[in-house]
């Protein structure tokens, strides 16, 4: 099955790229959604391979692949039984990605398709550990905000991850 590029979704009615079949409407929205990201200007920073600046969210194209919108909700390095899962700042911080990731699955999305990420720590001085655990689970640059906070639900948690927004496409 030949890959389509967005100027051929583009060209189509929204019935006609609606009848595409599933793996091509799923590979479309992987171009859609990096088409999307941007940075507000060509200059280098620090946080380079962290964040993009800003998204747009093409709804036309969207409608056209059949993509659904996934909020993930609030999620720490608590399990669902309560108990912080790691002792240390960093088991925590990969807790809490993998519950996302969990959570993405379960939606059938993946950290691949974030555009947006909100996570609060407890101590800012993590900065670059967060960074760290946040590489090996993100892939792609979504618009992302860490903030930091004087503490959480339970005294222990270090981390927050309190918004997650992605996209799939409907089977």
């Amino acid at each position: 099955m030949a890959e389509l590029s967005l100027s051929e979704l583009d060209a189509m009615t929204i019935e006609r790229a609606q009848s595409l079949p599933f793996e091509q409407r799923d590979g479309l929205l992987d171009l859609i959604i990096a088409e999307g990201r941007h940075q507000s200007t060509e200059y280098l920073s620090y946080r380079t391979g962290l964040y993009s600046d800003y998204f747009d969210e093409d709804l036309t194209r969207m409608l056209k692949v059949r993509s659904i919108k996934v909020l993930c909700r609030g999620t720490t390095s608590s399990g669902f039984d309560g108990v912080v899962v790691g002792q240390s700042a960093k088991e925590q911080y990969r807790a809490a990605f993998r519950h996302v990731q969990t959570t993405l699955a379960a939606a059938q999305t993946s950290f691949s398709r974030v555009v947006t990420l909100v996570v609060f720590l407890t101590d800012m001085d993590q900065w670059p550990l967060l960074n760290e655990i946040y590489r090996e689970f993100v892939p792609n640059q979504p618009c992302r905000a860490v903030i930091g906070t004087t503490g959480l639900a339970q005294k222990p948690l270090a981390i927050e991850i309190v918004e997650c927004v992605a996209y799939r496409v409907a089977g």
